[in-house]
């Protein structure tokens, strides 16, 4: 990329146009009540002496180097959203209150999910709650609008090395930023011509032809739906049966992920009775190695169509999914918005998606003089209809398979019966890969 002709105007109070990406997210934000749906927190606990002005130095370094940090999104004089760097902002440590006999991680919850304001911001918040004499957890909110899941682990890398060096007053020796979010979006822009977005119209419109989403929206849904019901579940994936797929993604010539998937689309195809059927899978615009340490939203979900006619064995349906994949990979620049066989209604997010997180993608956190350790925070709101998250975890400790679901989409009876199925025609595939899916998927029928 040449960064030198693609950059944004200077950082002197210019709006810039939202990149594609954001374009849908920001208007998934003015739709959602919550005003913090689209938004991802972090909790840390940590065990020992944290060094609290140390920790705000690393920050205002952090806001300082990346200016999603310090971007909120006004709408212009023509009522459209856009994008303004502010020169300095601040992202101040906030002291997190909880009743004594309160849950320290449900309060931790309702400081992560406070209202984010696009319009003014900030975009980001971070929360120390004291547990104990020597005991904290600490809390990071961000909007997806400034950072996504690969955002995470420049941010805790980077607020690592920066807490780390405030301790001692030396550099952090941080890598150098040629582009910054701005100028990333100014070169998309530039990218996506009239002729290439009517080329990939035409691709997606075959491409996606006769298949119809997994899922259908609930009946009650309409263009300004209320808080979003949501549930989550988690269960161990087996680490033999894990082992045994990553050897039969080896010598099928497919990536883990690809096995997952496939898994995933024969499930739900079989819970929808469709043997042609699209699900989705977030994938990362971040083919440019400038974009490596970058924060912003940069991922957006990939739509791959899944055929499951003349009941084909598992490894054709694994090969079939993986060249659907490169291929739509190819093809992923055209605007969620401009799929041809998405409904009006705004941006609402229709397929069941699978999201693969290798160990390490997502990033961890390390400060000196304290143990840290990462817990989930609960939650009872959902982003999406179904989601099933597949996360890699250092041995011994066992990956984990998780869904969230919106409750008036999947219903929980539903979605344990999806995930316990997965489970299932996962061992089966690790044990007989080559047999048909009707020997492999589950016999009981799933409950509707």
């Amino acid at each position: 990329m040449n960064t030198a002709a693609a950059a944004a105007p200077d950082d002197d109070g210019t709006p810039f146009p939202l990149s594609h990406l954001q374009r849908r997210l920001w208007l998934l934000h003015t739709l959602d009540p919550t005003g913090a749906l689209q938004s991802t927190a972090r909790c840390f606990q940590l065990d020992g002496r944290l060094d609290t002005g140390a920790l705000q130095q690393a920050l205002d370094r952090l806001v300082e180097r990346h200016e999603p940090l310090r971007t909120v999104f006004p709408l212009s004089a023509t009522g459209e959203p856009v994008q303004l760097v502010l020169p300095a902002a601040a992202l101040r440590l906030t002291p997190v209150a909880c009743p004594s006999n309160g849950e320290p991680l449900l309060c931790a919850r309702e400081f992560a999910e406070q209202p984010f304001a696009a319009e003014r911001g900030p975009l980001a918040r971070i929360g120390l709650l004291r547990t104990g004499p020597d005991q904290l957890l600490l809390v990071i909110a961000v909007h997806l609008l400034v950072a996504d899941g690969w955002s995470w682990n420049v941010l805790l890398r980077e607020l690592t090395a920066c807490y780390a060096a405030a301790l001692t007053g030396s550099d952090p020796h941080l890598p150098d930023l040629p582009l910054q979010y701005a100028d990333w979006a100014h070169w998309q822009h530039g990218r996506l011509t009239e002729a290439r977005r009517g080329e990939l119209r035409r691709w997606w419109q075959l491409e996606l032809g006769g298949a119809a989403p997994g899922l259908d929206p609930p009946a009650d849904d309409d263009d300004a739906p209320a808080a979003r019901p949501g549930r989550i579940v988690t269960h161990p994936l087996d680490i033999r049966t894990e082992e045994a797929l990553r050897a039969l993604a080896r010598r099928e010539g497919v990536s883990l992920f690809t096995v997952l998937a496939a898994a995933f689309g024969a499930m739900v195809g079989r819970r929808t009775r469709r043997e042609e059927l699209v699900i989705g899978t977030p994938v990362a615009h971040r083919d440019l190695p400038e974009t490596e340490h970058l924060l912003g939203f940069l991922v957006g979900t990939l739509p791959l169509r899944v055929d499951l006619t003349g009941d084909p064995p598992f490894t054709e349906l694994a090969r079939q999914l993986a060249t659907a994949a490169r291929r739509a990979f190819a093809h992923k620049d055209l605007p969620w918005e401009e799929l041809p066989w998405q409904q009006p209604v705004a941006g609402r997010q229709s397929l069941p998606t699978l999201a693969h997180h290798p160990a390490g993608s997502t990033g961890s956190l390390t400060l000196p003089g304290c143990r840290v350790s990462e817990l989930d925070l609960p939650s009872d709101a959902s982003r999406f209809d179904l989601t099933l998250r597949i996360s890699e975890h250092p041995r011994p400790r066992p990956s984990s398979v998780r869904v969230e679901h919106d409750t008036r989409v999947v219903t929980p009876v539903e979605a344990d019966d999806l995930i316990t199925g997965y489970l299932a025609l996962l061992d089966s595939v690790a044990r007989r890969p080559t047999a048909p899916l009707s020997e492999l998927l589950p016999q009981r029928p799933l409950v509707r």
